[in-house]
């Protein structure tokens, strides 16, 4: 087997447009005092008005567990336009999330961009659980 590693005869390099990728990362650590209410919007963080963003993942690493919960998942949103809404986080596992076209004409924000997350239980009490959210966004 061989593998080609040649060049195209007119290699591209960035242009002045070109932008960074950066990351934003937060943990919902239920058990140790991450609001977790169905229907409740929690406060994340914020990005730089001037940020787009570009990617969401949204990782379970422990399943919200605890009371009566018997499904749960969470929505994320940007200066309250939704980027991610019912990612089930009643199991483990990882979703990735291009936010939606409806996010994009927001831009550019005039002020700093709050970033939240809400969840929806079916049951209540939920007291385990560990959700890692990433925002990749460029400025």
């Amino acid at each position: 087997m061989s593998f080609k590693y040649d060049l195209t005869a007119n290699q591209q390099t960035p242009t002045s447009d070109s932008k960074v990728v950066l990351c934003k990362s937060f943990k919902i650590d239920i058990a140790n005092g991450s609001g977790f209410l169905s229907g409740t919007t929690y406060n994340l963080g914020w990005l730089p008005k001037e940020a787009q963003a570009m990617l969401i993942q949204i990782t379970t690493s422990t399943a919200v567990s605890g009371g009566t919960v018997s499904a749960a998942t969470l929505g994320t949103s940007i200066n309250g336009v939704s980027t991610s809404a019912a990612t089930n986080v009643f199991a483990t596992g990882a979703s990735t999330i291009t936010p939606g076209v409806s996010y994009i004409p927001s831009l550019p924000a005039t002020t700093d961009q709050k970033i939240t997350y809400t969840p929806t239980l079916t049951g209540a009490g939920a007291t385990a659980g560990v959700i890692y959210i990433n925002i990749f966004y460029v400025v």
